[in-house]
C-alpha cells in the first residue's frame, strides 16, 4: 500500500515567477525582470546594527517579535496613516507572506470563501487553498484601470464568504487604489461582515504622493488585518522581517499560531528594521524616485513599439500586453528566455484574466530595465509578423 501525501498541498499550483526564476539562474548573463528583488541597498543604519547585535542576538526571542520592534512598527502605522496604533496591535512575523499566511489560518475554517483579485498575487489563492478554504476570484480589467467593481462583489458574496482581500499598491499591476475606491471596499466588507487582508507591502512605492492610502483609514476595526514588512520600501527582502496591524484579540491568536510553525524571528534582523524604520527616511525617498526613473524608461520602450497600454502608479511592476505575439503567457515567458536571454514572470500565474500578459519588474537597474524591455518588445513585433 503506497503513502500518500496531502491533497491540499499536491493541489496547490506553483508559483510560476519561481519556476522561471529557477530556470534562469542556469542562463549566463541573463536579464532579471522577473521577480520583485530590489537591486538597491537596505538602510546604512540597518546593516550597522545587524551587524552590531549579530554576537547577543542569537538566541529565541518572542513569537510575537522584538518588543522594540513592535514599538517602532507601531510608530510607523500612527505616523503614516493617522490611526491610533500601539505594540498590543503589532506582531512582527518571518516576512510578509507568514503575516498573509497566518492570517488564512486565523480566520478561515473549511470550505469558508475569500475574495481574491485576478490578476492577483498567486501566493494569496496557494495559501487559501492550503487553509482548505475556497478562492472565489474577482475581476481587475486592463479596460477599468485594474481596478474593482463593486458590483460583480456583490454577485460573488455568498453566506460562505469570510474575507476580501486587497492589494495596494497592487502586484502585479502596480495600479494604487483611490481613497473613494479603497473606501467602497471597506464599505461593501462593512454591510457583508468580512474581514479584511489589506496587502500594503509597497505603501511607500507610489509615484504621486508620499504614501498610498491605507484600509485603516477607511476602518480600523477588529476587521482590518493590514499586512507590511520590510522587504520592498526597504529592500531588505533577506532579513525576512514583515508586520501585522491588526486587533489586540487577532495578534493574540496569531502569536499563537507562530510557535507551531516558526517558533519565532530572528532577533538581529528585528534590530535591524527597528533602525531602519526610526531613522532617517532618505534612502525609502531616494529609491521610490529611483524606481519613478525606472518606470518611465519602460515605458519609454513600450511606447516606442506600440506597447503602452497604461503607466503603473506604483509599487515597481507592469503588466505588457503580448497578444500580438499569438502565444500564451507561459509559453512566450520561457521562449523569451531561452531565446533572449530576458526572464518575466508569466501571466498565467496570476490568474485567468493575465494568460495574455505578462508582468515585467522594473527593481533592476536602468541599463537593465532599458535592454530587457527593448528584448521584449522586440521579440513580440517579430512573433506578431510570424518571425
Amino acid at each position: 500500500m503506497s503513502l500518500r501525501f496531502a491533497r491540499a498541498a499536491l493541489a496547490m499550483p506553483r508559483s510560476g515567477i519561481r519556476e522561471i526564476m529557477e530556470m534562469s539562474s542556469k542562463i549566463p548573463n541573463c536579464i532579471h525582470l522577473e521577480v520583485g528583488q530590489p537591486d538597491l541597498p537596505p538602510p546604512a543604519a540597518a546593516i550597522a546594527v545587524a551587524q552590531q547585535k549579530v554576537p547577543n542576538h542569537t538566541q529565541y526571542i518572542s513569537s510575537f517579535g522584538l518588543p522594540a520592534l513592535r514599538e517602532s512598527v507601531a510608530r510607523y502605522f500612527q505616523r503614516r496613516t493617522g490611526v491610533p496604533t500601539t505594540s498590543e496591535n503589532i506582531i512582527i512575523t518571518q516576512g510578509g507572506v507568514l503575516s498573509c499566511m497566518t492570517s488564512f489560518m486565523a480566520t478561515l475554517d473549511p470550505g469558508d470563501e475569500v475574495l481574491v483579485s485576478d490578476p492577483g498575487w498567486p501566493d494569496y489563492y496557494m495559501g487559501i487553498q492550503l487553509a482548505h478554504a475556497v478562492p472565489v476570484f474577482y475581476s481587475l480589467p486592463l479596460a477599468r484601470a485594474f481596478l474593482p467593481d463593486i458590483r460583480e462583489l456583490e454577485r460573488l458574496v455568498t453566506p460562505r464568504t469570510k474575507m476580501l482581500i486587497v492589494n495596494s499598491p497592487c502586484n502585479p499591476t502596480g495600479q494604487v487604489l483611490p481613497t473613494k475606491v479603497l473606501g467602497e471596499l471597506m464599505d461593501f466588507a462593512r454591510a457583508h461582515n468580512l474581514f479584511v487582508l489589506s496587502d500594503e507591502i509597497y505603501s511607500e512605492i507610489v509615484f504621486e504622493g508620499a504614501t498610498a492610502p491605507s484600509a485603516l483609514q477607511h476602518d480600523a476595526s477588529e476587521r482590518v488585518i493590514v499586512v507590511s514588512g520590510m522587504s520592498k520600501n526597504y529592500s531588505m527582502t533577506g532579513f525576512r522581517v514583515g508586520f501585522t496591524r491588526a486587533s489586540p484579540e487577532y495578534i493574540q491568536l496569531a502569536g499563537k499560531l507562530q510557535e507551531p510553525v516558526v517558533s519565532c524571528g530572528v532577533g538581529f534582523a528585528q534590530a535591524a528594521a527597528a533602525a531602519a524604520l526610526d531613522g532617517p527616511q532618505d534612502d525609502v525617498a531616494a529609491a521610490r524616485e529611483r524606481y519613478r526613473v525606472r518606470r518611465d524608461i519602460a515605458m519609454e520602450q513600450l511606447r516606442a513599439h506600440g506597447l503602452h497600454s497604461y503607466t503603473p502608479a506604483g509599487a515597481f511592476y507592469v503588466l505588457v500586453d503580448i497578444s500580438a505575439a499569438k502565444m500564451n503567457a507561459r509559453d512566450f515567458a520561457i521562449r523569451l528566455l531561452r531565446e533572449h536571454h530576458v526572464a518575466v514572470a508569466p501571466g498565467n500565474t496570476f490568474g485567468r484574466n493575465a494568460t495574455h500578459l505578462i508582468r515585467v519588474s522594473f527593481s533592476t537597474s536602468d541599463e537593465h530595465v532599458r535592454e530587457g524591455m527593448r528584448r521584449l518588445c522586440e521579440f513580440v513585433t517579430a512573433l506578431s509578423k510570424g518571425k
